[in-house]
């Protein structure tokens, strides 16, 4: 036989043989990802359905329900047997086709997580919920009256009393007594798990688990702290100055309960516009549905099986959750007239859309965001509206010459609102990083020397106190705080984007959108249909043409 037709066998047969291995590979991976979803499927809608439940009445059962389903889950996940085929799958290569291979990726980090002790993983599930419980039910002690979390809110906007201010805000800080020893214990038994899986601490195996190079991380939120240290100095020295003239107090007297909000995470109430009064005759739900309706995202179902209103037992905060992956999305809130709650509405819708949008043919395993950075973006970038001049006037109603008036006011109180978060997630972020990796320092004096760094806070009469464990995500949403904060660069990387390519050079800073249908077009193409096909940063490179940046968050807070 010539050489030649001996060698074009041997080609033909080595292909035919790297054909017939990767066939295998995908059949044998297609196998595994059915067994696992016929287990997984029915375990992720009985503990989202009684989630739900136990959050809009805080029932015992509904709280038993969604233990026994998360703990089922966590024996599904502790498969050693299951992830030793999934880890050599992963590891050999054969899975080629993208959509398998992003599949095998979700899998494995899913299965990566649970490879602990299972009773480990079931004590850590049972404290979760009893802190959830906790604070789903807890009213603050404030004089002789117990008060919900909005009447202290509303107590801290609109008080001018430096004694009423610092009994609501002590009062609420009482949750996080009546938490502090659970959130020790999770910490030591998070951590056990991650030594168990080959990482140094839980924070370590957090990122790892997200996708997240920790170096990038801290590289990203340094530059962050360089961009806004010095602007945030000028406004925090600004709003001393108004905030010691309102309580009729000398500056150095000011203390964390004077500025408005619970943790400094939020814009205190304008003293030039009362954005609350904006509000105080709106029907919150209808311009929710006008808005998104306007941009071809109609969210009219989401709100149909929402729930929206307070009420005894409810969890106090909000949130949005696909219960089924399917369709049946829904919102609770505790919604007011006010400019929080018109926030948060439209925040929360920002995460439904996204989940509603997803392409059903995604995948199941897939059909859910690409991250928590990429659905916090989009939940920002609309939540955001509510201090678009634009979005005041056609949306709202406002009259031109109101919106002209009040213009300068409501962007300085957006500008205002981003400067202070950034800051805040500094806190978060490296308040986590601290207790993780050294869980038995002082964790209150960690806690306001950070305060201090990043917010120019001074502490209470005492450091001493568990103030970090009324902040209810370091509790129950563990090292994922970092991603609201990066989810603000998406949304600012993502409104640049839509104001170029999508608006016709449109003002960024200033659009609202509204009326302009080809958004919902791009970012149902771009950012929610692909749902979890791609990583995060990939999307990100997808949906706007450059990788994740702060040059545009930086760009909005310079704008004038």
């Amino acid at each position: 036989m010539p050489k030649c037709a001996l060698l074009a066998i041997l080609l033909v047969t080595t292909m035919a043989t790297g054909q017939t291995a990767q066939n295998d590979a995908h059949q044998r991976f297609a196998a595994l990802r059915d067994a696992y979803l016929a287990k997984f499927k029915p375990l992720f809608l009985e503990s989202e359905t009684a989630w739900w439940e136990a959050n809009i009445t805080g029932a015992d059962a509904a709280y038993a329900r969604k233990t026994a389903a998360d703990q089922a889950l966590v024996d599904l996940h502790s498969d050693h047997a299951v992830f030793a085929q999934l880890k050599e799958l992963k590891e050999a290569g054969g899975v080629t086709d993208p959509t398998l291979r992003r599949e095998l990726d979700v899998v494995y980090r899913s299965f990566l997580a649970g490879q602990a002790d299972p009773q480990l993983q079931k004590q850590i599930v049972a404290l979760e919920n009893d802190v959830e419980q906790i604070f789903n039910t807890h009213r603050s002690p404030v004089g002789d009256k117990i008060l919900t979390e909005n009447e202290v809110r509303d107590i801290l906007a609109n008080s001018t009393k430096s004694a009423d201010v610092e009994a609501a805000w002590k009062g609420y800080m009482e949750v996080g007594r009546k938490a502090d020893e659970k959130l020790r214990r999770l910490v030591q038994l998070r951590n056990e798990k991650a030594r168990q899986l080959g990482f140094p601490d839980f924070f370590t195996l957090s990122l790892a688990l997200q996708e997240i190079d920790q170096a990038e991380l801290f590289k990203l939120f340094d530059e962050l702290d360089a961009l806004t240290r010095e602007p945030f100095a000028q406004l925090k020295a600004d709003l001393d100055k108004e905030r010691a003239a309102r309580f009729g107090i000398p500056v150095a007297e000011l203390r964390p309960w004077h500025f408005g909000d619970l943790f400094f995470q939020e814009a205190p109430a304008s003293t030039e516009v009362d954005l609350d009064g904006l509000f105080k005759d709106a029907d919150l739900l209808a311009l929710s549905k006008t808005y998104y309706a306007s941009i071809g995202l109609p969210a009219n179902d989401i709100l149909a099986r929402s729930d929206l209103y307070e009420k005894p037992g409810k969890c106090p905060h909000a949130f949005c959750s696909d219960l089924d992956r399917a369709g049946d999305i829904r919102v609770l809130a505790n919604l007011q007239p006010n400019i929080y709650w018109a926030n948060t509405i439209l925040h929360e819708l920002g995460h439904g859309v996204y989940d509603k949008y997803i392409h059903p043919d995604v995948p199941f395993l897939l059909r859910t965001a690409s991250h928590g950075i990429t659905t916090e973006g989009i939940a920002e970038l609309f939540g955001a509206l509510v201090k678009n001049e634009e979005w005041l006037q056609q949306v709202l109603g406002l009259d031109a010459d109101t919106v002209a008036r009040i213009g300068p006011a409501v962007r300085k109180s957006l500008r205002t609102e981003r400067l202070m978060f950034s800051r805040w997630a500094q806190v978060m972020l490296r308040f986590e990083q601290g207790m993780y990796t050294k869980p038995d320092q002082d964790l209150g004096r960690l806690w306001w020397d950070l305060k201090q760094r990043y917010q120019l806070l001074s502490p209470p009469e005492s450091v001493a106190r568990p103030d970090y464990a009324a902040k209810v995500h370091v509790l129950t949403t563990p090292v994922y705080y970092h991603n609201y904060m990066m989810g603000e660069l998406f949304a600012a990387q993502v409104r640049h984007a839509l104001a170029r390519e999508v608006g016709g050079k449109l003002d960024a800073q200033r659009t609202s959108f509204y009326d302009h249908p080809q958004v919902g077009a791009f970012l149902r193409d771009k950012v929610f249909g692909p749902g979890n096909l791609y990583a995060w940063h990939d999307l990100t490179q997808r949906a706007t043409g450059e990788p994740l940046t702060a040059r545009y968050f930086a760009a909005d807070l310079a704008a004038k």
